[in-house]
């Protein structure tokens, strides 16, 4: 857990910065590839993924973070090799990792990640892009807003990925956190 009550923006990979289900659509305009080799654990064969990165997000969100003065944190199953291989080709400086050892599968109607992100945020404000929120996320968030901190969540469609739609939605919430 992170001792700061300073607001968080909790960033996946998959969706929101990689849109992986652009199968039956062209891909979004701004996106190219590359090709990432992550760590994999002993004896299981290493390889190449292939994902879509658009470097704009970039600069989005390293704008959000400081117009907000929040801070921008990986929540994704990528954990450790997002910072090491999706921050460095988005030009994201080093961010810290919510680690989810209990893995990412929903559990009673919610995103698998909510227990290690509850964990990790303690009392922090959170704004949270993700494509794979579950019909009663939406309900945590408000139970959440009302018992622990403000806390809004943002699914991002995973066929087009983060838009500025997106950026702004959360730096309307940020702003007002801010000024609460």
């Amino acid at each position: 857990m992170t001792d700061t009550m300073r607001a968080a923006i909790l960033l996946d990979v998959d969706g929101p910065l990689n849109p992986f289900q652009h199968r039956e659509r062209a891909r979004p305009p701004g996106y190219s590839p590359h090709l990432l080799w992550p760590k994999v654990p002993p004896g299981v064969p290493s390889s190449t993924v292939k994902v879509w990165l658009n470097p704009e997000h970039g600069v989005w969100l390293r704008k959000l973070a400081m117009d907000t003065e929040a801070e921008l944190v990986w929540a994704t199953s990528w954990e450790y090799e997002a910072d090491r291989l999706i921050g460095p080709v988005l030009g994201l400086p080093p961010l810290e990792v919510i680690p989810f050892r209990s893995g990412v599968q929903h559990r009673d109607g919610h995103i698998g990640k909510i227990p290690a992100v509850v964990e990790w945020a303690g009392q922090r404000p959170l704004c949270w892009f993700d494509d794979d929120f579950q019909p009663d996320d939406e309900d945590w968030a408000l139970e959440r807003t009302e018992t622990v901190a403000p806390t809004h969540i943002i699914p991002v469609d995973p066929t087009t990925g983060l838009e500025p739609e997106h950026i702004e939605a959360a730096r309307d919430f940020l702003l007002g956190v801010r000024s609460a």
